[in-house]
């Protein structure tokens, strides 16, 4: 049986108070996407780094929980729909943009980046990232990334996967994977 209480005091010790919900109003909000879906969320976590992640993946395994990312929640799929009161990561403060190498074809982005602003850094450079679901200005690069979303460019360009090349992961065990 998952203690939730204990989990939520190892991620308020690794992310801060403020990072944390667990009032049963703020669990609602996370218990559906933009789908007709309705699940249920045991805690829910704001990390601001990988690292923040890892610590959220440790403590969900240590206390038993399961986790669900959540970009923007904009899906309409039900993908991050929780489901049996896991921890729900929400990566929509993880929104920079790492580094834009144009000669190298590459951006190295937070998955909390919406689509609009990873376009908008782009404008003048010759590049653009095709992908547009028509919710570009609140839908994030990790959701779409988790969804595969796409949108009319992707006609002629390509779904999300014909985009990324990389992904930092982080596993069921905390580590790291590129």
């Amino acid at each position: 049986m998952p203690d939730l209480e204990a989990a939520r005091r190892d991620l308020v010790r690794a992310l801060g108070v403020a990072e944390v919900l667990a009032d049963p109003l703020a669990l609602r909000l996370y218990a559906r996407d933009a789908s007709m879906l309705e699940g249920s969320a045991g805690l829910v976590a704001f990390p601001r780094s990988t690292d923040d992640v890892v610590a959220c993946v440790r403590a969900a395994a240590t206390h038993g929980l399961s986790v669900v990312p959540r970009g923007s929640g904009t899906g309409l799929a039900g993908a991050s729909t929780p489901v049996g009161d896991p921890l729900v990561v929400v990566t929509s403060k993880m929104n920079k943009i790492l580094e834009i190498r144009v000669e190298d074809r590459l951006a190295w982005v937070e998955p909390g980046l919406f689509n609009l602003d990873l376009g908008t850094a782009l404008r003048g450079t010759g590049f653009t990232y095709m992908p547009d679901p028509s919710s570009q200005q609140v839908s994030s690069i990790g959701g779409n990334v988790a969804t595969n979303a796409g949108g009319p460019h992707c006609l002629a360009y390509g779904v999300t996967s014909a985009h990324v090349s990389a992904l930092d992961v982080v596993l069921a065990d905390g580590s790291v994977e590129r």
